[in-house]
């Protein structure tokens, strides 16, 4: 049986130190390349409220299952990040992601089944929501569209993993295309 929602593509961690974090997983689990971007700015809507973030996001893959490390840089700014950390050591799951077609569809969809939207991408590429259940609502399903610019990175870095030799496991940018 699948999910509700589809399949799992990603496991979102947060960290506090995003390059002991990918390091952690090149070394320790053989997870990589990681391809990160540094210091993003992100304008997100946290709970209905516009913030302002600046964060670094980090991407490798595990077979057809992506890993994403989100770090935040402004914590004085409270998000869905901040707040998922609060309570946590260095390295948190923090968010599953599905990937849809038709995320404004899939959110509906959700809201009928009980689950709330609490964070949500106001700037490009693509569509993210994030929901989270009231029963769990520490653990959020991030529905992320299927955005060409967004596919596109994530193909390469499937394909870059999958003959993956171990050398050079953390690559600023992303991957040429």
């Amino acid at each position: 049986m699948s999910s509700v929602f589809g399949e799992v593509r990603q496991i979102g961690f947060m960290s506090r130190d995003i390059d002991r974090s990918m390091q952690y997983f090149a070394d320790a689990w053989g997870v990589g390349p990681w391809y990160i971007l540094r210091h993003l700015p992100a304008a997100m809507l946290y709970h209905g409220e516009a913030i302002d973030l600046d964060i670094s996001i980090a991407m490798a893959n595990c077979g057809d299952l992506q890993f994403e490390i989100v770090m935040q840089h402004n914590d004085e700014v409270r998000s869905l990040y901040t707040d998922s950390l609060a309570h946590t050591p260095q390295l948190h799951i923090q968010h599953f992601a599905v990937w849809k077609d038709d995320v404004r569809a899939t959110e509906a969809e959700a809201h009928a089944r009980g689950w709330q939207s609490i964070f949500e991408t106001n700037s490009g590429p693509g569509k993210s929501i994030f929901i989270a259940h009231p029963d769990e609502p520490a653990v959020c399903l991030e529905l992320s569209d299927c955005d060409p610019f967004k596919d596109a990175v994530r193909d390469a870095i499937k394909q870059i993993a999958s003959t993956w030799d171990g050398s050079d496991p953390v690559r600023e940018g992303l991957p040429s295309q």
